[in-house]
């Protein structure tokens, strides 16, 4: 689990870079990409978990919020919307 976890922090940090003009619909877009991404590349059980689990904080990132913090280059606000729909999750 802290695996994927970690390999989704590096995922949605490159995400992040890249998309640091972007609009909230162009940044989802892209996590969810990167959590196609993530799950293609497990084909067990362990996917599919990691699937629900990128699906469920994608679900859960207010992504206006996002954008809006990552346009103003607020790396504190961009991590902590990122902590919190990763909390939702874990709940």
């Amino acid at each position: 689990m802290k695996k994927s976890i970690v390999v989704l922090s590096v995922i949605f940090g490159l995400a992040t870079g890249a998309a640091y003009a972007g609009d909230a619909d162009v940044l989802k877009q892209q996590d969810v990409r990167a959590c196609e991404a993530q799950t293609q590349q497990k084909a067990n059980q362990k996917g599919q978990q990691a699937e629900k689990s990128c699906e469920c904080e994608i679900d859960n990132t207010d992504y206006e919020a996002l954008a809006e913090a990552k346009k103003k280059g607020d790396l504190a606000k961009i991590q902590k919307i990122k902590q919190e729909a990763k909390e939702a999750c874990t709940e």
